[in-house]
């Protein structure tokens, strides 16, 4: 839209100096001025393809300036060449910020423009008028360089807005992707724990049972039926007791206590009911006091030692502290 506006803008301009130049006699003027203008408009067109290459804009104002300058020292019977050197400068300076945005290389090329048209347009107007031009066209001009470089700094944080926004969503994809790992290494650990509580309750309560069975079944055989109902008695302590630590077990699985005493005082509880031994407990920490995984290990050594104390001490009493 830039580049269509200045060439109508430029084209009219350039026709009313044709037109001027025709009426005058200079036809072949008229012809060149025409070709002029298709070269200075050409090389408009042709920026936005070849801005990329190397040192191209090192070639492109230069020729850009000597054509301007050609242009507006054709013999024109009118002051159409001011509007041209005005309208082509401004056309580049605002094609540079369009081009480079709010940059040092506008800013630079843009001087460097503004001081070539101050420049010619001192040697072609007389001393009177020549504040008078500068002051026209630095009112027209610098409105429109003004609102250039308002339009470039919104687009400037528009892409700030826009890069933002993608930096949040892919932060929000890594959290979300991390959220994710984080549910499965929880997962992965609950089963490692659900495995190693069912090993140490139900696998090694029920081999003993076995193996306390299997040694009444030869007592049985030998004709010992004293030293068999020992072993059932003790079968009886062991079944209570893995019956216990199972339903502790469970229960922990389901839903931890989130206060350590009251952890305590359940598994103690459990082992009362289960064995039938008198527990007393001197527990004398804060709830939240110890950390998560610390909590989950004590309960657990707890646990172990309320089981070594049903199957081999023969306690009367236990005290926990």
């Amino acid at each position: 839209p830039f580049y269509i506006f200045i060439s109508l803008l430029l084209g009219a301009i350039t026709f009313v100096g044709i037109r001027d130049l025709w009426i005058s006699g200079s036809s072949a003027n008229a012809v060149f001025l025409f070709t002029l203008f298709l070269v200075h408009i050409g090389l408009f067109w042709s920026n936005v393809r070849d801005l990329e290459k190397p040192r191209w804009w090192m070639f492109y104002y230069p020729i850009q300036v000597v054509l301007v300058l050609v242009i507006v020292n054709l013999p024109f019977t009118s002051d159409i060449n001011l509007t041209l050197l005005g309208s082509s400068i401004l056309c580049l300076i605002g094609e540079s910020l369009g081009l480079w945005g709010n940059t040092r290389r506008a800013l630079y090329i843009g001087l460097s423009l503004f001081g070539f048209m101050l420049i010619t347009l001192y040697l072609l107007v007389e001393r009177g008028q020549f504040i008078f031009a500068v002051s026209n066209l630095l009112v027209n001009g610098g409105f429109i360089v003004l609102l250039m470089v308002m339009f470039n700094q919104q687009i400037a944080e528009r892409q700030k807005a826009v890069d933002l926004a993608e930096s949040l969503e892919s932060a929000n994809a890594k959290l979300a992707a991390s959220s994710a790992k984080i549910e499965s290494l929880t997962l992965q650990t609950e089963r490692q724990r659900m495995a190693r509580e069912l090993h140490d309750t139900l696998a090694q309560g029920v081999a003993g049972l076995v193996l306390q069975l299997e040694a009444v079944k030869n007592h049985l055989k030998s004709n010992r039926n004293e030293r068999a109902i020992a072993i059932v008695e003790q079968a009886l302590i062991r079944a209570r007791s893995t019956l216990a630590e199972s339903r502790a077990a469970i229960d922990d699985l389901r839903s931890a206590s989130a206060d350590v005493a009251d952890s305590v005082r359940e598994k103690i509880e459990r082992f009362g009911q289960a064995t039938g031994i008198p527990c007393d407990a001197e527990i004398s920490i804060a709830e939240n006091q110890l950390s998560p995984e610390t909590t989950d290990h004590a309960l657990n050594i707890l646990n172990e030692s309320l089981t070594n104390i049903a199957r081999h001490a023969q306690a009367t009493h236990v005290h926990i502290k």
